[in-house]
């Protein structure tokens, strides 16, 4: 008798339409019940599908609304053929990460500290604090009894409520957190947030906490001796976008600007690019002062501030103080 299969969420997001539709494999379809029974957003929408898809397969002369129909048709297709949104998925995917380390962890490896001073139990509190922060923002608050919004005191808010509690207790105001982040990227698209003061785009910001999550996720690892393997080259592409994207703010933070000066960034191996940065005011120039070249994940764990500056392996062709002050600014924005 065979196992029956492990799937993640985002892989039973793709399989919603198929199981509405009752096209899975017993094995399969049991594998899907047990993330439904955890999260009841996707048991919502399976519910949702399966009711339409009752309305396609009756067999009665009743004629379904044709905007149902059309509705599960489309959603069991763009889930066999994979996630369009490509954003969303990644912030499902590290979400899943981080889920996945903290199921990983040995009992007693939650007091052991993580790169950034914290416990791993409390890293735990700390990713919390940040998703229902950002729900709190959204306007779907998933913990009433804190209202901080800055990230550091509303951790230390948090924690002493979590101290006597079983972990499994801040993954769930975690869990729930996302999922109401989710939802809400779902129904708008094309909203923008705030978080940490900024106004960003609605993908801007699931970019943003798909960086903390890939960060903390491998924090945990790291802690309990735990292998950490590199993200989807898809997604590291979007993250290495974004962290390129920010460059000019990330000078501004660390009061390193150069007005009229251009850098061009260089990141190598899967999901790496090329980006100009205008280090001061005004847009980049078509000819940069000074080129940095990097590893993509190097590069990526300097922004998380997971490296120090003086130990990232890159070079520098062009202005050597331009160069300096472009990788001694790139985790100006890190959160802790």
């Amino acid at each position: 008798m065979s196992a029956r299969p492990e799937l993640s969420d985002t892989e039973v997001e793709e399989l919603l339409g198929a199981y509405a539709l009752d096209a899975c494999e017993p094995d399969e379809a049991a594998a899907i019940e047990a993330v439904l029974a955890r999260r009841p957003d996707l048991a919502r929408e399976a519910d949702r599908l399966s009711r339409a898809a009752a309305w396609i397969g009756a067999t009665e002369a009743t004629e379904p609304p044709q905007q149902l129909r059309t509705e599960v048709l489309e959603a069991a297709t763009a889930r066999r053929a994979g996630p369009a949104d490509r954003v969303l998925d990644a912030y499902l995917s590290f979400s899943e990460r981080f889920e996945r380390s903290v199921d990983d962890l040995p009992h007693d490896a939650l007091d052991a500290v993580t790169s950034n001073g914290l416990t791993a139990r409390d890293l735990i509190v700390h990713l919390a604090a940040q998703e229902s922060l950002l729900a709190q923002n959204l306007g779907v608050p998933t913990f009433d009894d804190v209202r901080e919004e800055e990230i550091v005191a509303r951790t230390h808010a948090l924690l002493p409520r979590f101290a006597d509690r079983d972990v499994s207790d801040a993954l769930e105001l975690w869990r729930t957190s996302v999922d109401a982040n989710r939802a809400w990227a779902v129904a708008n698209p094309d909203r923008t947030a705030i978080w940490r003061g900024l106004g960003l785009t609605r993908d801007d910001t699931l970019l943003v906490r798909s960086f903390e999550a890939w960060i903390h996720s491998d924090d945990l690892r790291r802690a309990a001796g735990l292998p950490a393997p590199p993200p989807e080259s898809r997604h590291v592409s979007l993250l290495s976008d974004l962290a390129g994207r920010v460059l000019p703010l990330s000078l501004a933070v660390a009061g390193r600007t150069h007005d009229g000066r251009t850098a061009r960034l260089v990141l190598t191996g899967d999901g790496g690019g090329d980006w100009l940065v205008a280090m001061g005011s005004g847009e980049p120039g078509a000819v940069p002062d000074v080129t940095v070249t990097a590893d993509v994940l190097d590069w990526c764990a300097l922004v998380g501030d997971r490296i120090d500056p003086v130990e990232l392996r890159h070079t520098v062709d062009g202005d050597a103080e331009l160069g300096r002050d472009l990788v001694r600014s790139a985790s100006a924005l890190a959160t802790l």
